[in-house]
């Protein structure tokens, strides 16, 4: 006995290793500091600062080295050799390509927050569709459990010879459906705790996740939808995106048209004859490139363009925050309301209405074919009530989604 007593320890503690319990702050952040594909995002940020400091790089000067030979080895006459040094100045290039990098780096920095922004809408959104997998899980084994019940009672009453075989056997049928339905809840729990481990980075053990929380939340209190779409105007970072982009296009111009200015070319090189060092001399020049391609107005018409895009994306951007959010809003007000329908009363009529039927079944006063079909309605409507929270509970998450910021949700 002692040793039955041991294993049992042994393996519980066992189980008890394998499940990692969970919770929605713990789980955020795992998921904003060891997700993989939010790691490889972030070198985006280093890139962009390399840039940055690549920019910052001067022309290099050029070196040209010169031999002379006329091949009259015995005099030595007609041998020399040059040396030159030539370096080309721009005229506001540098500054001007410095100042697009520094605005690149802006732009990436605001995608990279718009991408954490969806990110986190993501996992919190894998986070409740856990919690409505355990929810629907633990409806159906509850149903099994009752089904199995009923057809145990139903087996004894066979055998004391007050109901049909039929009647039995339909009790059988019904049980063993509500067990494969179990199963199939039990799959679609673990590969929820799968998806879970997914966004936290790490997959090992993961269909041993339990996650803490309820879908049963207080009532949501909204504000106005324009203090919403204010504050999205605030936050989101697409928007900054966009904003950047602007800035971004109007860089390039100034780029480009410091690209079409004058250049200068300054050399400076020596000559040395080996027949004469005498004759050895200096050579200073200059030189400016004679820019025939600025007449043509392509790359000026191309410039103006990329900023009127730029500027027009800008203007659909704020459209489309202000879209999002009343569509959300819109969803939240739904979504209570829907959730209201069940705490009327109405989950606790549909409860003492199937223990009714079950009583007249037992007695014989109803067929099994009308029971089932209550219990049937019973269980679509817990089931319905599951959704309705988790409804509710994700539209919330998206509203949060398009303010661009967490409205301190508690779960």
């Amino acid at each position: 006995m002692k040793r039955v007593l041991i294993i049992t320890y042994i393996l519980l503690g066992a189980i008890a290793a394998k499940a990692q319990s969970l919770t929605y702050d713990h789980y955020m952040e795992c998921v904003l500091n060891n997700n993989t594909a939010l790691v490889a995002r972030n070198m985006d940020i280093d890139i962009a600062k390399a840039a940055v400091t690549g920019s910052k790089v001067f022309n290099d000067p050029s070196l040209a080295v010169e031999y002379t030979n006329n091949e009259d080895w015995s005099k030595n006459l007609g041998q020399s050799i040059a040396a030159q040094l030539s370096h080309t100045f721009t005229f506001g290039v540098r500054r001007a390509g410095i100042s697009l990098a520094k605005k690149e780096f802006e732009a990436t920095k605001a995608v990279l927050y718009n991408y954490i922004r969806n990110l986190h809408a993501e996992a919190s959104t894998a986070y409740l569709q856990h919690l409505r997998a355990k929810y629907l899980l633990e409806t159906a084994r509850r149903r099994e459990e009752y089904m199995t019940q009923l057809a145990q009672s139903d087996s004894l009453r066979f055998t004391r010879g007050e109901i049909a075989k039929t009647a039995w056997i339909e009790t059988r049928m019904a049980a063993g459906l509500t067990r494969n339905e179990r199963l199939s809840a039990e799959a679609e729990y673990r590969n929820s705790a799968i998806t879970l481990g997914y966004y936290m980075g790490n997959i090992s053990n993961a269909q041993h996740i339990t996650a803490h929380g309820t879908l049963e939340e207080e009532s949501i209190q909204l504000e106005s939808i324009d203090t919403y779409i204010t504050r999205a105007l605030e936050h989101r970072g697409d928007l900054f995106a966009a904003l950047y982009n602007v800035e971004i296009a109007e860089a390039e111009k100034r780029l480009n048209s410091a690209r079409r200015r004058i250049d200068l070319e300054l050399s400076l090189g020596a000559e040395y004859n080996f027949a004469d060092p005498s004759f050895t001399h200096l050579v200073v020049g200059a030189a400016i490139p004679l820019k025939f391609s600025n007449i043509n107005k392509g790359a000026r018409n191309i410039d103006r363009a990329k900023v009127e895009k730029a500027n027009r994306e800008l203007a659909d951007t704020r459209l489309q925050i202000g879209s999002e959010i009343m569509q959300a809003y819109s969803n939240c007000i739904i979504a209570e309301e829907q959730t209201r329908t069940f705490t009327r009363g109405l989950l606790e009529e549909t409860a003492e209405l199937l223990n009714s039927k079950r009583k007249a079944y037992e007695q014989g006063e109803i067929s099994f074919v009308e029971f089932i079909e209550t219990e049937r309605s019973e269980n679509m409507m817990q089931e319905e009530y599951i959704n309705a929270l988790y409804n509710k509970a994700l539209c919330w998450v998206e509203l949060q989604k398009c303010v661009g910021y967490n409205l301190q949700e508690k779960r």
